[in-house]
């Protein structure tokens, strides 16, 4: 999935102190164990980083879970009508917007290490202010403060991983996305019952907070310590070069763009789905994105030994016709388990795209990592913020059964573009034959 032949034009070096100092990870990562000639699959601080990396995802996806099944309990307490929520709620994906905007300066200029160290910490207390929220506004703030932190850390998670998988030279970045999918399943089950018991939200979020930012202390110390020095160096890029990075970074986009459609069409719209055209009841409507989220789950698991068996582009695509015909198969069958099944098989295609297309946003050799990244993952963002509103203003003026299917076509859009999440040096990018990706 990965090119390790290739070292950027703005290599990332061990900070001082570390082994290896003033080596690029491309040199750090062939003289470590695991490396060329060595027969262990990577030196025990790959080892160690990779936990760490986990451990990010998993608290990121936990906070982020324990919010969803508390919003009635939030809206209740801050006194506002459903309108006045969703006002609110776009200040979320506001900061969620800025804070992927902001992060490539200092993913860059301090490392993704310490963002995400002093990031969790600040996300997990971020997550307290919207349960202290008593009106409109300060609960408006505090989802923009909320999302901004989300936003952030997003980013250098994601910037991270991308250390990571180099340092194994294998690929990882499904297997970490679904340590996230799980993790939101976790938060979402713990606020779930959290909201069945009756325990108030600030009590709630503060020991979420401490169990998160506790438990993951650890893990992150070990963390790949990776920046750039020459960050403060001026760094002219000419015409050539900018138009090279747009042409890799914009398919990207729009490929993460379509993915997190379909992502936040499911969240969103399949319990209403199952139960305005299906007439099912509202537990049974619940199974709609339960099965989306644990297809992706699983699929992300598996997706890791698919990826070094057949290569970015045929997983891609074969992700792009699973999700369309599956979502196809369940809007076209007026059945309850089917439309679940096809909501899984949605889940289970679309679950290698994002981590693939960030992996490749994070290794293009035409812009830093953490700039690079960071568009991706904004733009990305937009398809889940979107893609939604914009089903529902199909579904007023066709049907939503009509209005599903928007994430099918975009979904095989996705398997028509599935070349370009190839890495650019890799045999497929070239024209070459299809395959696994080099790992050498």
């Amino acid at each position: 999935m990965l090119e390790q032949r290739h070292v950027p034009e703005q290599p990332l070096r061990l900070r001082a102190g570390e082994r290896g100092q003033g080596r690029s990870i491309e040199a750090a990562v062939r003289s470590a164990p695991g490396g060329p000639g060595h027969d262990r699959p990577g030196p025990p601080r790959a080892r160690r980083a990779r936990v760490g990396v986990n451990a990010a995802f998993a608290a990121h996806a936990a906070i982020s879970g324990c919010w969803g099944p508390r919003i009635p309990a939030v809206k209740e307490a801050a006194g506002l009508s459903d309108g006045e929520l969703g006002v609110a709620l776009t200040g979320f994906a506001a900061g969620l917007l800025i804070g992927t905007r902001l992060a490539g300066w200092p993913v860059e200029r301090f490392g993704s290490r310490l963002v995400i160290r002093v990031g969790t910490p600040i996300l997990a207390m971020a997550l307290l202010r919207p349960a202290l929220a008593r009106d409109l506004a300060s609960l408006t703030v505090a989802l923009v403060v909320f999302g901004v932190a989300a936003g952030m850390l997003d980013v250098a998670m994601n910037a991270q991983a991308v250390a990571v998988e180099r340092a194994h030279r294998r690929p990882l970045m499904s297997s970490i996305h679904a340590t996230w999918s799980i993790g939101l399943l976790a938060g979402a089950g713990a606020g779930a019952g959290a909201a069945s018991l009756g325990v108030p939200p600030v009590i709630h979020f503060a020991l979420a907070a401490v169990v998160v930012a506790g438990a993951s202390f650890v893990p992150l110390r070990g963390l790949l310590a990776l920046h750039a020095p020459e960050f403060s160096q001026p760094h002219a890029v000419d015409v050539p070069v900018r138009l090279r990075r747009v042409s890799v970074a914009l398919p990207l986009a729009l490929i993460g763009f379509a993915s997190f459609f379909g992502e936040g069409a499911a969240a969103d719209w399949s319990a209403v789905y199952l139960d305005g055209n299906l007439g099912t009841s509202e537990g049974v409507a619940a199974l709609g994105f339960v099965a989306f989220s644990l297809g992706m789950a699983g699929a992300r698991l598996a997706g890791d030994r698919l990826v070094s068996r057949f290569g970015n582009t045929g997983v891609v695509r074969a992700g792009g016709l699973v999700g369309a015909a599956g979502l196809v198969l369940g809007l076209a069958v007026p059945a309850s388990a089917v439309a679940v099944a096809g909501f899984a098989l949605l889940g289970m295609g679309l679950a290698p795209v994002v981590p693939l297309t960030f992996s490749v946003a994070g290794n293009t050799r035409y812009g830093r990592t953490g700039t690079a990244l960071g568009w991706v993952v904004t733009v990305s963002y937009l398809g889940a913020i979107l893609g939604p509103v914009i089903i529902g203003l199909t579904a007023e003026r066709t049907s939503l059964r009509l209005a599903l299917g928007i994430p099918a076509v975009l979904a095989l859009a996705i398997a028509a573009a599935a070349r370009f999440v190839e890495p650019p040096d890799s045999p497929s990018s070239a024209g070459g034959s299809e395959g696994p990706t080099p790992y050498p």
